[in-house]
């Protein structure tokens, strides 16, 4: 079923269209920094570090490393089951944006496979192809800003776009798209503030509601 009045869906990507612990946490696990990252993951929840301090110390853990080992990691990253088929079919009828709190380097991957029409996501700053820091474009409260700026660039009011995510950081997109879909809500509260939940790990389920 199509809604009436969608012309644009935001997906988040970790978790929803690629699967596994996120880009993020791919990255620690390949470069052997995880457990130095929990430290921070525990500061910035405990509410000591805001998420940009947290995503800037993490970012100290890779300085010097070289990008292409960092996209050889990603770049393995198992996509969602299901995507093959429901990214082609939405974008029959939708523009589709992807907008992750994660690195922006796997978001611009799947873009580019699939022919999205945009990607948000933290960008890695390199100096001479090695990492020297991030430039930090999305936040843990900033995902609703960013769906409506890509609303209004088109023409549309943010209520003509559809809302795709599973954790907290993508409320704030829920709470002003004309339709939310919680996939997967790795915490109640996400389910909650969604008009519709999918519990399995199948991306054509969202062709239910689309």
């Amino acid at each position: 079923m199509i809604r009436n009045g969608i012309k644009l869906i935001a997906f988040d990507l970790d978790g929803v269209l690629v699967d596994g612990g996120g880009s993020w946490n791919a990255t620690h696990e390949g470069l052997g920094t995880l457990k130095q990252s929990q430290k921070n993951g525990k500061d910035f929840y405990s509410g000591k570090i805001s998420f940009e301090e947290w995503a800037h110390k993490d970012v100290e853990l890779w300085k010097g490393t070289d990008i292409e080992e960092i996209k050889k990691i990603l770049y393995r990253t198992e996509l969602m089951k299901g995507i093959d088929e429901t990214l082609p079919e939405l974008k029959k009828r939708y523009k589709i944006a992807i907008i992750s709190g994660g690195l922006k380097l796997l978001a611009d991957r799947v873009k580019e496979n699939y022919g999205l029409d945009y990607s948000f996501g933290n960008e890695l700053l390199l100096r001479n192809g090695k990492v020297s820091g991030i430039d930090h474009i999305v936040d843990f409260e900033s995902k609703g800003k960013i769906l409506e700026k890509i609303a209004a660039e088109n023409g549309y009011g943010a209520k003509q776009c559809a809302a795709v995510g599973d954790y907290l950081n993508d409320i704030p997109m829920f709470k002003v798209a004309g339709l939310s879909i919680a996939y997967n809500p790795k915490d109640p509260k996400v389910a909650e503030c969604a008009d519709e939940v999918i519990r399995v790990k199948d991306l054509t389920k969202l062709l239910e509601f689309l």
